[in-house]
């Protein structure tokens, strides 16, 4: 892995470490940041309601997402690239962002611009999926590689 190669690792892994301790802190202030955006009227009450619900329902794979890239940067760190365990973390991830983009399309029934995360969420997740499919084929032809004499 050449300098720039392992710069840009160790700079995904960190901000995947900033990312951690962004999800901590808006899970302790989830409350008090969705009272003030929606005004602490009556009728918001069911809003924050929604929104608090599917936010820490989506905390579940918001945090199992954070868990694989860090060990698919670690991999990559460590020069294992094209391996089975790279393709499923990837494919976890592609996992989590679809079920973050089903808890959001639903809540999306109760307050409408929960849809735009939801579809930002599910293109996120093709995405994803065609990289994974490109890494498991890669995997797939290193492992054929390995085996020709």
């Amino acid at each position: 892995m050449n300098y720039t190669s392992l710069k840009s690792a160790k700079l995904t892994l960190a901000i995947t470490y900033v990312f951690c301790l962004l999800l901590v802190i808006m899970m302790v202030l989830a409350y008090p940041v969705l009272s003030w955006f929606f005004g602490g009227r009556q009728e918001a009450v069911k809003l924050i309601f929604t929104v608090m619900i599917s936010f820490y329902i989506c905390c579940i794979p918001a945090w199992t997402a954070l868990v694989s890239i860090i060990r698919l940067m670690r991999n990559i760190m460590s020069e294992k690239i094209f391996t089975h365990q790279n393709v499923f973390l990837i494919r976890l991830l592609s996992w989590c962002c679809a079920f973050v983009s089903l808890v959001c399309f639903s809540a999306g029934f109760l307050y409408v611009p929960m849809w735009i995360f939801a579809l930002a969420a599910a293109f996120m997740m093709l995405i994803l999926r065609v990289l994974k499919n490109v890494m498991a084929r890669a995997t797939e032809i290193k492992d054929e590689n390995e085996l020709t004499i």
